[in-house]
């Protein structure tokens, strides 16, 4: 179901509501959007610190600076990054 088409069907139920109802779901949806966003961001956070500690440990592979630039420029040198 492609979005316009989801949105109008969304819009005709939502038509239906009364004011204390769109309140309320809107309420839930305020909510959700931030736990997700939050959930991202605590992940992000989480890989991050991970990668950190790997490289103080001085585990995997760390990239010089003109290493960096040139994979930036050149895909085939990116070896799977």
């Amino acid at each position: 179901m492609g979005a316009p088409v989801l949105d109008n069907e969304f819009m005709q139920y939502w038509s239906k509501l009364t004011v204390a109802e769109k309140e309320s779901l809107l309420s839930v949806a305020k909510q959700y959007v931030q736990l997700r966003r939050e959930d991202a961001d605590g992940l992000r956070k989480q890989l991050i610190m991970e990668e950190r500690a790997s490289y103080l440990k001085g585990e995997g592979k760390s990239f010089s600076w003109d290493e960096v630039k040139d994979m930036a420029t050149n895909k085939e040198k990116r070896h799977g990054l």
